[in-house]
């Protein structure tokens, strides 16, 4: 049976700021800042019917398998996948990103933070319960959906070993502990991790569960081959069991999506062998990122570079919620048209995409889809409903084109950081959405 360890938010909060005197809380006047905003933002939602949130997709749940410190050599790098059969099986039904690559720090302290955040984000220092941890200084995965989709801690799960300190999501006076998961952390192995994963999903069928196996970094650090290779067997299995978990349950089959990636992989031969990681060789950066389900194009391998901010957007866009501290963009191209909206081979309909990246400093990039060839526009307001850029009043011809803004109003001169709303429009046809400049 399965134990939630959470400490009520508040309980948490008080500690935090008990044992981290450093930590800069906003001022009341900026918490001020936010509430109007937050009311405006409510005002204007309310007042024009439209939604801000991610696209609609077809499934109601997620799945996210972290599997630390699998070097992709072992993984889907070996062409007969010697390791993994029940990941290469699912593959056939899915899709893989066979270019997917930690950009930047290659151990589990950062990169665990990143894959959560949609962000290479700094973690803050601080004591729980007389234990050192860390939590992250942007909103994570969790307290997206667990905001924006109104959903309670039931149905947005954490589950990993049993660890004495465990990190935390944020402590952003948007989001926060009132937003965070549950966290069930229990036994020692990946096999406990996979019945404690059973035992939530039998029990409360969440819609978001995270589940974190450590048991192939733990195996590679002891230098043993075998064992390495035999942790990489036995993290296979926990997915392969996972999978067919949701293939039978009545709940989640149909309606649910599987992500499995690594936080890191493991030097490759010429930088010190499987051992160790945490540097920029090919071996520490280069992970996998395996996805199936009802929102996922089947049988599709990509070559198209991502990076590991990517996973948490792309997992907020199957969610159809906006990650809008996030600079990672989202994988498009194994997304289904449900998920993404117009699909690139049939004919064009009216469609506004997310900007990207955002939030951004400098440029972001709009995607736009003209249903027919006629007059259209796209505009940027601020908060007051004052128009701010037009970047584009024209004729376009049927078809996806981009439009970049660079944060500069019709005057040439440098807008502030904040909130903006930008709409596009022809004939009938209206679609507005937000965007974050950060200056």
């Amino acid at each position: 049976m399965f134990t939630k360890i959470l400490e009520p938010p508040e309980k948490i909060r008080a500690t935090c700021v008990q044992h981290a005197p450093n930590r800069r809380y906003p001022p009341d006047s900026y918490r001020g800042g936010f509430f109007r905003i937050g009311m405006l933002w409510f005002l204007w939602t309310a007042l024009s019917g439209y939604s801000f949130l991610g696209a609609q997709t077809a499934s109601n749940n997620l799945l996210v398998v972290i599997i630390d410190g699998a070097r992709y050599s072992e993984t889907f790098g070996d062409p007969n996948r010697t390791y993994i059969p029940n990941m290469n099986s699912i593959a056939r039904n899915g899709s893989l990103v066979n270019t997917f690559y930690n950009d930047s720090l290659t151990y589990t302290s950062r990169a665990i933070p990143a894959l959560w955040c949609g962000s290479w984000t700094t973690v803050q220092d601080t004591i729980i319960n007389g234990q050192s941890t860390q939590y992250t200084r942007k909103p994570t995965l969790f307290e997206y959906f667990r905001k924006q989709a109104s959903i309670s801690a039931d149905s947005c799960v954490y589950i990993l070993k049993y660890v004495p300190s465990l990190w935390l999501p944020s402590f952003h006076p948007d989001y926060g502990p009132d937003f965070w998961p549950s966290f069930v952390s229990e036994g020692s192995e990946d096999q406990d991790v996979l019945q404690n994963t059973l035992d939530v999903m039998n029990a409360t069928h969440p819609r978001l569960l995270w589940v974190y196996f450590a048991g192939v970094d733990h195996a590679g650090h002891s230098g043993d081959w075998a064992a390495y290779t035999q942790a990489i067997q036995v993290a296979d299995s926990c997915v392969g069991v996972l999978w067919d978990a949701l293939q039978q349950d009545s709940v989640y089959a149909g309606r649910t999506n599987l992500m499995v990636t690594n936080d890191h992989g493991r030097h490759d031969d010429q930088h010190g062998g499987f051992s160790g990681h945490g540097d920029d060789c090919d071996g520490c950066r280069h992970i996998m990122l395996l996805a199936a389900g009802p929102d996922i194009r089947s049988n599709l391998v990509t070559g198209t570079y991502r990076r590991t901010p990517d996973f948490a957007v792309t997992a907020s866009q199957i969610l159809g919620i906006t990650p809008e501290y996030a600079t990672g963009n989202p994988i498009q191209e194994i997304l289904t048209q449900s998920t993404t909206g117009p699909d690139p081979t049939q004919p064009v309909a009216f469609h506004l995409g997310q900007n990207y990246p955002n939030p951004f400093n400098g440029m972001t990039r709009i995607p736009v889809s003209a249903g027919n060839q006629g007059p259209v526009s796209l505009v940027i307001y601020n908060l007051r409903g004052e128009r701010v850029k037009t970047l584009v009043e024209n004729t376009l011809s049927t078809g996806r084109q981009t439009f970049v803004w660079d944060g500069r109003d019709d005057h040439h001169l440098t807008v502030s950081s904040g909130l903006y709303f930008y709409v596009f429009t022809q004939g009938n046809h209206r679609s507005v959405r937000k965007l974050v400049l950060l200056q």
